[in-house]
């Protein structure tokens, strides 16, 4: 085992906290349950005897570990393996609460957290590589990650050692664009196919009264996201807020001449009043305010959710149709989307040096690939949110006629919880409305999604390199956006990249090509 060199600091600070962490030998002896995990009465025991294993596991979306979590009960009756949670309820910021845990020197069985984290913390020793514990005892995963060579890529470093298991999403629609039908005959318009048909119908949004009311309280294009919220409308002009690989070369947006032109452009149509006047403040409240007030004409979201609306307001707002449409043809001719679902997602759960029985723990892992593990981990408790119903598992009326989100039911289980599983998309299926199925449908029939930038793996050296440089190459990009789009100062892209480069964004491009040329060979072998 190497020396963990990072173990020296702030253990007082957490030491109440953590109390209670598991401190057993670095190195483990195989679980005696090796056996037992082959009886043909239970498939799934991963431990002869009853084990428990602590657990750092909490995200932003569904929240800190709860110990009564009915799946992870569940599953502690069928594998013998129980988890209690370290993280308080009231943690808020997961990436502070982490990196205390990390400095404390007494870490939880198992950890959640980003693949930056395990690929750098696994290296100095903190986490153990996974590849002997998933050939000899994981027989589910070591299938899945032969034949997903993209999630074992962002699961392992460049080396090969896999540091962590990933939450692996399914699904490759994402976002698409949604306008207001019914403006659209009211005022006699066809669906824009083009860039310039866009300006034109969002023209006539803002200035014709397509509402009735007798006011010019029309807003054209709105988003809820105030940072990227206009990547749609950027792709029109082939422009991108980040990175991109174009025929094996790796570009960063905001240093290309489209990006320029994109910034000219939308600054020109916010001038022109068709955008948001208050697109980088609304916030995450505009999409529910501005369709609710009938003036949001047009927007670029996410599927399942802005389908919703128009079952919501059907009873408020006579005639109202918030529906998909294809994206406008870019100034190239080119239909395009260019958001698309991440696969392997950039965080999951690994095992730590201190954990007592990881060959019981890999076992453990191994129960949510398989196929009641990951219905579990998808649908949560049979009988209670779903039933099987011709071999599918379907929600009860508890998710579906629920006054909360279905995802926020279904969560309740622990489920949906972004551990280390796959997902499967027929959850959202289910509580996915007609409408936004059908934008879905459309979206993959015409075959217009951009291919995802993938998740790259970084040296140390490169990653200090990034950490160093990125931000304030973000900074910058995210205030000069602004300015520009505002109108406060005049777009200049010369000057823009040039500032850019003295920042180092031409080093973060290499550092991205390099990491994007191994990713590449890796997929091939």
């Amino acid at each position: 085992m190497k020396k963990i060199v990072y173990l020296l600091t702030a253990t007082t600070i957490i030491a109440g906290a953590l109390a209670g962490c598991s401190k057993a030998p670095k190195e483990a002896a195989p679980s005696k349950g090796e056996t037992a995990a082959q009886n043909s009465q239970n498939p799934y025991l991963a431990s002869e005897k009853p084990l428990k294993l602590k657990v750092h596991m909490g995200t932003k979306d569904s929240g800190v570990f709860k110990n009564d979590w009915p799946i992870f009960v569940k599953a502690a009756e069928m594998t013998n393996v129980t988890l209690e949670g370290t993280l308080p309820s009231t943690v808020a910021d997961f990436s502070e609460t982490f990196s205390i845990v990390m400095a404390s020197g007494s870490l939880p069985d198992i950890m959640q957290a980003l693949s930056k984290d395990f690929l750098q913390y696994g290296q100095e020793g903190a986490f153990l590589p996974l590849n002997d514990l998933i050939d000899k005892h994981a027989p589910h995963l070591k299938q899945f990650l032969q034949d997903n060579p993209d999630v074992r890529s962002a699961a392992s470093d460049n080396d090969g050692n896999i540091w962590f298991i990933p939450f692996v999403a399914d699904g490759e629609a994402e976002k698409g664009w949604f306008i207001r039908k019914d403006w659209l005959e009211k005022l006699g318009l066809e669906e824009p196919k083009t860039v310039d048909e866009l300006h034109n119908v969002l023209t006539a949004f803002v200035n014709n009264d397509p509402n009735g009311n007798n006011k010019k309280d029309e807003v054209g294009f709105f988003h809820r996201n105030t940072s990227i919220g206009i990547e749609g409308l950027m792709a029109l002009w082939n422009a991108y807020p980040d990175y991109r690989a174009f025929d094996g070369k790796v570009v960063f947006g905001p240093l290309e001449d489209d990006y320029g032109v994109a910034m000219e452009n939308i600054a020109q149509w916010y001038k022109e009043g068709l955008i948001d006047k208050e697109i980088f403040t609304r916030g995450s409240k505009a999409r529910d305010i501005l369709l609710a007030d009938n003036v949001g004409g047009l927007t670029h979201d996410f599927f399942a959710s802005t389908g919703n609306y128009n079952e919501q307001l059907a009873s408020k707002i006579p005639g109202f149709r918030f529906e998909p449409m294809l994206p406008p043809a870019d100034v190239n001719g080119v239909v395009k989307e260019p958001s698309k679902r991440d696969r392997a997602k950039n965080y999951g759960w690994g095992i730590s040096h201190s954990n007592p029985d990881p060959v019981a723990t890999i076992k453990y892992f191994d129960f949510w690939f398989t196929e009641e593990g990951r219905r579990m981990a998808n649908f949560g408790m049979e009988g209670d949110t779903y039933t099987m119903v011709d071999g599918k598992p379907i929600f009860t009326d508890k998710v579906l006629k629920s006054d909360k989100a279905p995802v926020d039911v279904i969560r309740e289980t622990g489920a949906q919880s972004n551990f280390g599983f796959q997902q499967d998309y027929f959850y959202e299926e289910q509580w996915t409305l007609p409408l936004a199925t059908e934008g879905i449908d459309l979206y993959k029939e015409n075959n217009v999604f951009m291919d995802k930038y993938p998740i790259l793996k970084f040296t140390n050296e490169e990653q200090k390199e990034i950490q160093k440089i990125f931000p304030k190459v973000e900074t910058y990009i995210v205030e000069t956006r602004q300015q520009w789009i505002l109108g406060a100062k005049p777009v200049d892209h010369a000057a823009f990249v040039k500032e850019l480069e003295k920042l180092g964004a031409n080093r973060l491009v290499e550092i991205n090509q390099a990491a994007y040329d191994r990713y590449m060979a890796e997929m091939k072998q």
